[in-house]
């Protein structure tokens, strides 16, 4: 859709002067309130509507993020050259006002706050400014329509500066509490101006889930400074904090970390160093008592706050999509993995964007979120979340060359060909595994196949060994020691498996995938004369997981999966980046040595995740050894396998969309139980199983009208739906 459809002649406006935030005001006149009235609208950056001074709705950080409109590549000083031309497109929300209308005169409120979209102060990664803020609605009640333009008025508000990365400022002196209602006093309020060029932008009703509040909690002070104190959520979280001050006059400052140094002041180090320090000031005038942020989260768990104030709560805030498994087994490493990464991944999901994380960063980076992909998916709500990312990834690709940007939407970054543009290429298929959708698999084939015309561009002797002149190429990434395997190999066999992937898809679509196969056997042949094993079989020595990527793509031998189960048999801990370590687990488990996987994953050495546990991570870290950001779901992407391995709900190869359901838990002689579910579009799928002096109890559960086969310990059975007990 472009503007006229959503929005007919209503009219983008924005403030005269460059402003991170101001509050819109506009009146209209209904007849009739017993009509179904209803708003299409768009704020950018962020909005929150008022109609008669109510809150329409409890929606946090909304529109969607988005590559919004074209901007100004002389402007964006990035630190490599950008060429590529890329889509756009922007995300409106639909409302029903009904509840809020009244006979005769009824006012709009809007505030806005910059967002994604005006963000200028951060700028690590270049100028990734789009424009100034700017609003734009149609109000239909019955036959009439009530549309944004220069009628509408608007001033500055209590809210003096809002970025989404450094916070908000606010001053509430002076400030009419009226503003929305129909008693404000808008004779000194000013005119904006009209915005153009925004008429041909492709636009949408935004579909996947928006932001929520959900949870709040209680901080306990750890320490008191004097002029202020030192507060502990006791989780990792996103969202802000409310604080309390009644007294006029007052200046109350909060600041954000993730961690405390040893004299229990805050450490800035994981969240953005000293140069990006999230904070939030507010002056009072003695009548809100209640200070926050409207129009921003922080990623944190400790907070500093000036004594002239007092924590009343934290509002936990991220995607409001539900969860949709559990996990449990014997296993408290694996217990505390599950429940790890869930919360990651929600604080690491908002505005309808997987983010790498929630503070520093803040972007869609596409290596963190296609690891994540299959995860994600089976055990959070996020169908209609990724099918909107998988739209930011096509909107990122270069529409001549087929190059694919690391971050979607583009907001600069560093990665490499494969492990992150390669997302173009596996979230659809992974998408397409869990969910189904042809029509939605046919619109994303073209801008796949091109993505593959791209990478053939970049190999030289079946190997790929650049990317953009001057950008980045990166391999694995955030290994316990200095990366090692080589750049080549990891995008050259992950790219293999990316054309399997391919090539399967093409086969459901009915599409000759013969040039995919006969691409995948040809990088084959090129790794092999490339990277030849040694007598025992092993690529690279098997440096950081080398010959799991070798046994992926297949181009092992006899001896190279025995050498590998040796290696880690061995050493009992990982030693692999955020690409290895998730096909190395998945590959001991693919290939039966479910025991191996199982110790990997629950190991209690230095590189582990039980090391985060017993050092008292609420969420997944950056680096194996803590260091930078506290809160990245990379690696949590191996939870996949607490599922489709552990629990054995899996798929047939030829399965999309649970058609041809298979249960075949792995057997781990170190596990004495384990239970779950994932939900999938037929249903939910649980399974339990208990060891009992030489027998394993199971019960599966299966939705209505589901068989599944079930494979274990040679046991072969067909299981119906409804409730299947047995022993074996």
């Amino acid at each position: 859709m472009i503007h006229n459809e959503i929005f007919g002649s209503a009219k983008w406006i924005m403030p005269e002067e460059d402003t991170t935030s101001a509050i819109f005001r506009g009146t209209f006149n209904i007849d009739n309130a017993d009509l179904p009235t209803e708003i299409n609208i768009c704020g950018l950056g962020y909005f929150i509507l008022y109609i008669n001074g109510q809150r329409v709705s409890d929606d946090e950080f909304v529109p969607a993020y988005s590559d919004y409109i074209p901007r100004n590549r002389e402007n964006m000083k990035l630190a490599y050259p950008l060429s590529d031309v890329m889509d756009n497109r922007i995300y409106c929300l639909n409302y029903d006002i009904s509840p809020f209308i009244k006979n005769g005169e009824n006012v709009i409120g809007v505030m806005l706050g910059g967002g994604y979209f005006h963000q200028f102060d951060r700028r690590a990664e270049g100028l990734m400014d789009y424009g100034n803020i700017r609003l734009c609605y149609k109000i239909k009640n019955g036959k009439n329509e009530f549309l944004s333009d220069e009628s509408v008025k608007y001033q500055q508000g209590f809210i003096k500066y809002s970025s989404l990365f450094y916070g908000e400022k606010h001053d509430y002196n002076g400030f009419d509490y009226n503003w929305n209602t129909d008693k404000a006093k808008d004779e000194n309020w000013l005119t904006p101006v009209l915005c153009d060029g925004m008429e041909n932008v492709p636009m949408y009703i935004q579909t996947a889930h928006t932001d929520k509040v959900a949870k709040t909690y209680v901080p306990v002070k750890v320490k008191d400074f004097g002029d202020y104190s030192i507060y502990d959520t006791g989780i990792n979280t996103t969202g802000y904090v409310v604080v309390k001050c009644s007294e006029a006059g007052e200046t109350v400052k909060l600041a954000f970390a993730e961690n405390l140094n040893e004299d229990k002041t805050l450490n800035y180090d994981s969240a953005g160093y000293e140069h990006q320090i999230a904070n939030d000031e507010f002056i009072t005038d003695g009548i809100t008592e209640l200070l926050y942020p409207r129009l921003l989260w922080h990623g944190f768990r400790y907070f500093a706050l000036t004594n002239n104030a007092e924590p009343v709560e934290v509002r936990e805030i991220y995607t409001g999509a539900p969860v949709t498994s559990a996990f449990e087994c014997s296993d408290e490493t694996l217990n505390w993995l599950y429940n790890t990464y869930v919360h990651t991944q929600l604080c690491n999901t908002h505005s309808a964007v997987m983010t790498d994380c929630p503070h520093r960063e803040r972007l869609g980076y596409t290596g963190d979120g296609q690891l994540c992909a299959m995860a994600g998916m089976l055990t959070i709500d996020l169908k209609e979340t990724y099918k909107k990312w998988i739209y930011d990834i096509i909107d990122c690709q270069d529409k001549t060359t087929g190059h694919v940007q690391h971050t979607a939407p583009f907001g600069g970054g560093g990665g490499g060909p494969i492990g992150w543009g390669g997302a173009i290429l596996t979230v659809p298929y992974y998408y397409f595994k869990q969910f189904g959708n042809t029509d939605f698999l046919k619109e994303c084939y073209p801008f796949m196949k091109k993505f593959t015309e791209y990478i053939e561009s970049r190999c030289e002797n079946g190997i790929i060994v650049r990317e953009e002149e001057k950008g980045w190429c990166l391999g694995d990434w955030c290994a316990p020691e200095k990366i090692a395997i080589p750049e080549a190999y990891v995008n050259t066999t992950m790219y293999v498996t990316q054309l399997e992937m391919l090539a399967e898809l093409e086969n459901a679509l009915s599409v000759d995938n013969s040039e995919t196969v006969a691409l995948a056997q040809s990088h084959r042949y090129a790794l092999k004369k490339a990277y030849l094993c040694d007598e025992n079989g092993s690529f690279l020595g098997g440096v950081q997981g080398a010959d799991a990527f070798a046994c992926d793509c297949g181009i092992d031998n006899k001896n190279t999966f025995e050498t590998l189960k040796e290696k880690y048999s061995k050493l009992g801990m990982y030693d692999t980046g955020i690409f290895g370590t998730y096909i190395l687990t998945g590959l001991l488990f693919k290939r039966g040595a479910g025991d191996l996987a199982f110790e990997l994953l629950s190991n209690k050495n230095e590189v582990s995740f039980e090391y985060m546990r017993k050092n008292s991570a609420t969420t997944l870290w950056e680096n194996w050894n803590g260091e930078s950001s506290h809160n990245h779901p990379m690696f949590g992407a191996s939870v996949q396998y607490l599922f489709d391995s552990i629990l054995g709900i899996s798929q047939a190869k030829d399965s999309y969309a649970y058609d041809k359901v298979i249960i075949a838990p792995a057997q781990i002689k170190s596990l004495d139980f384990a239970k779950g579910y994932i939900t999938t579009v037929k249903g939910k799928i649980s399974v339990s199983y208990k060891k009992n002096n030489g027998k394993t109890e199971f019960t599966v559960e299966l939705p209505e009208n589901q068989s599944a086969e079930f494979i274990y310990a040679g046991v072969t059975k067909t299981l119906t739906s409804a409730v299947n007990k047995f022993t074996i």
